[in-house]
């Protein structure tokens, strides 16, 4: 309520928690500070999602919160990375998209996609024998258990998801074209998405 009732009273909106489309807008007016759009990009998703889940990483039974945080981030970063919101039933190419570089096979991403992600935000709870594990598997992000259970260590978890955020914002800082263009593309859906120009 105060992000909105701040928008209103001075007409822009909040894109992160230090940018503006103002300051959007203007990286763009006349110019191409790519420097300034990628900051602004930054911080909307470490503002936002990503600085709030590693201040939970030490904390014991904050892995279903941390996992909440890390598939917005997810879904958020894999939108600005393709220039378009995640579409409607197409979730399951986000996650195999993403979650294949992190080493899951396409069973391993839909089957988190379906038991983690929606048995979180839908049920706050895992589904089918998931379970979120600070520590656990010490070598690996995610295992299957001889007993059935599949054991997901959230800190790997999100140190993968971390590594893409900053591989992703390497890219663009060296000047990737189409990397850039896509992440323009998704601010520019979302600026119009609030003003519907």
């Amino acid at each position: 309520m105060i992000e909105n009732a701040k928008r209103k009273r001075d007409g822009r909106l909040k894109l992160s928690p230090r940018y503006n489309e103002k300051d959007w807008n203007d990286a763009f007016n006349g110019r191409d500070a790519w420097d300034t759009a990628i900051n602004i990009v930054e911080d909307r998703i470490k503002g936002r999602w990503l600085d709030h889940a590693d201040r939970l990483l030490d904390e014991d039974h904050s892995g279903f919160a941390i996992l909440a945080l890390d598939c917005i981030v997810l879904e958020s970063l894999w939108g600005f990375m393709n220039g378009k919101a995640v579409p409607m039933g197409g979730e399951q190419r986000v996650y195999r998209d993403m979650l294949m570089g992190f080493g899951f096979d396409r069973t391993q991403s839909d089957s988190f996609r379906c038991m983690v992600r929606n048995g979180i935000m839908h049920d706050a709870e895992t589904r089918e024998r998931w379970l979120v594990e600070k520590t656990h598997p010490s070598d690996a992000i995610i295992r299957k258990c001889k007993n059935g259970d599949v054991e997901l260590n959230r800190t790997k978890f999100h140190e993968a998801l971390k590594a893409t955020f900053q591989d992703w914002l390497a890219k663009l800082r060296g000047g990737h074209a189409g990397l850039r263009g896509n992440m323009h593309s998704r601010m520019a859906q979302i600026i119009d998405k609030h003003y519907g120009r």
